[in-house]
């Protein structure tokens, strides 16, 4: 095997796409190729979304706290409307994700930020997210 990029302690080739990759790496960066191990991996695996309408019923998805549509208070603090954590979809449509969590049924915003047509204080913002791959429910 030729190495196209050189190689330093601490991380390993690809085989699939010779790309470096960290060593304690399950997967590759570049391409996802799962590396074999003497460890099996803990946890839970996370996906960027890309475009969360092409998300499914069933899918499981993590919020990442601190995003999301947010309250600001008179000392321009932001309290946010969403709470993060896991996500089971429902379904999506235009503008969100309709989804259970653990404090039941949620409607995850995904649209562009604007102010809220309800409330000056409030600003629509949209959710970061990621699927989450494996590991329990």
């Amino acid at each position: 095997m030729i190495d196209s990029q050189p190689k330093k302690r601490g991380q390993k080739l690809c085989a699939h796409c010779n790309t470096v990759n960290g060593v304690r790496s399950y997967e590759c960066k570049n391409c996802g190729q799962a590396f074999k191990m003497k460890k099996v991996q803990k946890g839970v695996r996370k996906k960027k979304v890309l475009d969360f309408k092409d998300l499914k019923k069933g899918d499981r998805i993590k919020v990442i706290q601190g995003s999301g549509s947010y309250h600001v208070d008179y000392n321009g603090e932001r309290t946010y409307l969403q709470e993060g954590g896991k996500y089971t979809v429902v379904k999506t449509d235009d503008l969100g994700i309709h989804a259970y969590g653990k404090t039941g049924y949620n409607y995850l915003y995904m649209g562009e930020r604007c102010a809220s047509p309800t409330l000056d204080s409030i600003t629509r913002s949209p959710c970061k997210i990621v699927m989450l791959v494996g590991g329990r429910k």
